[in-house]
């Protein structure tokens, strides 16, 4: 980033500004990353062997099956609210033309004139995604929520990205990583119905086959923004992750010991990488970890009640009832955060799985101080929006319903958490902030 500011004059208070309160730090470290000088340049070099080591997508690659004591699983149920969902799609050229030939409808056809693909915008990039009617259900969907094109012409003929949920699928040097994504409605029966993960083999080297996406990993490995760290010293960290997890599902417990792990991680690399007492990093770490003991101090009261406006007042003015619906359990979550409910077992599981899931790969595709501030939002904004689903049932606990539906809604809301994200100081960030898209 800061050699794309330093493409044209600036002063330092401009890229201060940009740059946010690490600038002088960055600015040492990039200069001498590109005069070869201290241990960051010979850091550099070996560094950059890594990015030749990514596993080729070959028949035979290594899977990598989700860590942990109880990973999560998944068998479809078949809810066929992830065919409701908040975007569904890419559908690839290919998929598109071949669907536009395919006559399908036992329970509902499709109008005459009526779009069976929708546009988002995706990166700057139009993605091409299958339409949705009008109470927001994918326009393949019958009446029972089943899909259509499945039942008329086989699961083979559905777009990929629907053969695909909830895998994702990580391309990194020790092969292809499989984990969730946990936006299942049907989850807490989902985990149950699940075959092991070693017996999905063939099916999952098939989906590659197909094209499934594998997004690569990024090396090298950041600790945090210019701390670098090569890919077996990551693996050790992880192993460290690992080894913290609780024998009882406690998915706070275990996450704090996680942040503060990755605190001393990134202590001793910037002393291993330190040209001088001007050169430090700040992270948000221990201000997450304050977060994990008391939800509702994530966000200062004054922050989360505009937050809240914000996020309701989006939700009244969205296209999709789905949408809506999201929007507005997300603003009663941030709501319920001042006065939680006790977790059954089976929730405190779910939410566990959060955390074994997302260790698995979120954060090393950036950062990691700030893939580990994107999970602990995540879990905090699920186990406030379950428990404001528990709430409106008039529960006294929440239970394995609420969290399935929570999780549904927190991973449709990548945008929301990560504008979120952004407000952890006084409350006039929220008027300032960029709008919910």
């Amino acid at each position: 980033m800061l050699a794309t500011l330093l493409q044209r004059p600036r002063t330092f208070a401009e890229i201060q500004q940009i740059a946010g309160n690490d600038a002088q730090a960055r600015l040492t470290a990039l200069a001498r990353l590109y005069l070869l000088a201290g241990p960051r340049s010979d850091a550099r070099v070996a560094l950059q062997a890594e990015r030749t080591l990514l596993t080729r997508l070959t028949p035979d690659v290594p899977l990598r099956w989700p860590d942990g004591l109880r990973p999560p699983q998944h068998g479809c149920v078949g809810t066929g609210t992830c065919c409701s969902a908040s975007f569904l799609g890419p559908i690839h050229p290919a998929e598109a033309a071949q669907m536009t030939t395919l006559a399908f409808g036992r329970q509902r056809r499709i109008a005459p004139g009526e779009a069976r693909f929708e546009i988002a915008q995706f990166r700057g990039k139009e993605v091409r995604g299958m339409a949705r009617d009008a109470a927001g259900q994918c326009v393949a969907q019958g009446d029972d929520r089943l899909c259509e094109i499945h039942l008329a012409h086989g699961p083979q003929a559905k777009p990929l990205t629907c053969r695909q949920f909830p895998l994702r699928l990580h391309l990194s040097p020790d092969g292809v990583h499989v984990s969730l994504l946990l936006a299942c409605d049907g989850y807490d029966r989902a985990r149950e119905a699940a075959v092991p993960w070693p017996e999905r083999d063939a099916e999952i080297r098939a989906l590659l086959a197909d094209g499934a996406v594998a997004l690569a990993v990024h090396l090298p490995v950041m600790l945090a923004a210019g701390l670098p760290i090569r890919w077996t010293d990551w693996q050790a960290l992880r192993a460290q992750f690992l080894a913290a997890e609780p024998v009882t599902s406690d998915p706070s417990l275990w996450l704090g010991r996680v942040l503060e792990l990755a605190e001393t991680a990134v202590q001793q690399r910037q002393v291993a990488l330190a040209e001088g007492p001007d050169i430090a990093w700040s992270t948000d770490l221990r201000r997450l970890r304050t977060g994990l003991r008391a939800p509702a101090q994530l966000w200062p009261e004054s922050v989360r009640v505009q937050a809240e406006a914000v996020l309701r007042a989006a939700a009244a003015t969205h296209t999709h009832p789905r949408d809506r619906q999201r929007l507005q359990q997300l603003a009663d979550g941030l709501a319920a955060l001042a006065s939680l409910l006790p977790l059954t077992d089976q929730a405190q599981q779910h939410l566990h799985d959060v955390v074994t899931n997302d260790l698995q790969v979120q954060v090393i595709l950036g950062e990691l101080d700030a893939g580990l501030g994107n999970l602990t939002r995540r879990l905090v904004l699920a186990h406030g929006v379950a428990a404001a689903l528990a709430q409106q049932a008039g529960k006294a606990a929440i239970d394995g319903r609420d969290t399935t539906q929570a999780l549904h809604v927190v991973y449709r809301s990548e945008a929301e958490l990560t504008w979120l994200g952004t407000l952890h100081g006084a409350a006039g960030q929220v008027a300032h902030a960029s709008p919910v898209p």
